[in-house]
């Protein structure tokens, strides 16, 4: 039996170096939208570079999904500042930044994905 115990509501994850951010679900809509905008991005430097390397290519296609996953989900966060250390209010442009830090961007992929890959590892996903 398919156990649908998906969040309904926004939750914060915990991520590395004292950060937390506020998720919407990982619906269907936001991971389409997500995978939508990487794909058009890896395809613009595509364009711009035939020989790429397939290895940077896949780097570059996971960085700009977890990018734009973060750019949809992302409502709030806390434990983010300025170079002053000022709190820095949550923008796309910051939240790309800030998945620019490995650590971070893994973390996030992994929580954020987390209660979908739990159905999918049922058999029922």
């Amino acid at each position: 039996m398919l156990t649908l115990d998906l969040p309904a509501e926004p939750y914060w994850l915990d991520l590395p170096r004292g950060v937390r951010v506020e998720i919407r679900p990982v619906t269907t809509a936001v991971m389409a939208a997500a995978q939508a905008a990487a794909a058009r991005r890896l395809a613009a430097i595509r364009i711009a570079d035939p020989d790429l390397d397939p290895d940077m290519s896949r780097g570059l296609s996971f960085a700009f999904l977890v990018k734009a996953l973060a750019r949809h989900a992302v409502t709030a966060w806390e434990g983010v500042g300025d170079a002053a250390g000022q709190k820095l209010p949550v923008s796309p442009e910051a939240v790309e930044r800030l998945m620019d830090l490995d650590d971070i961007a893994a973390a996030f992929w992994d929580r954020a994905t987390a209660p979908v890959a739990a159905v999918a590892a049922e058999g029922n996903g």
